[in-house]
């Protein structure tokens, strides 16, 4: 079984997703990554700030499903999931 190694995922690095993945919260909202780090809820369409939500992220997954990055805690890093 492989496993993963995590590492610190900077807010920078959301730039290289635009359009490309989705973000689920701890409260089980779901979110598109737009352009110029803006997040676009998937049932009200409403336009937020990334910066709005960062804490509140859980799970960031591809379009195609793949978990790019994480956080078990609210207090815990945002992580890189990368295989290894």
């Amino acid at each position: 079984m492989n496993k993963l190694h995590l590492s610190k995922m900077h807010r920078f690095n959301f730039l290289d997703f635009s359009n490309r993945v989705t973000i689920r919260t701890f409260n089980k909202d779901t979110y598109i990554l737009r352009s110029s780090l803006i997040v676009q809820h998937v049932e009200t369409f409403k336009l937020h700030r990334l910066e709005e939500i960062y804490y509140e992220i859980r799970t960031v997954r591809s379009i195609e499903g793949i978990i790019i990055a994480k956080r078990k805690n609210k207090e815990d890093e945002l992580c890189l999931l990368t295989a290894g």
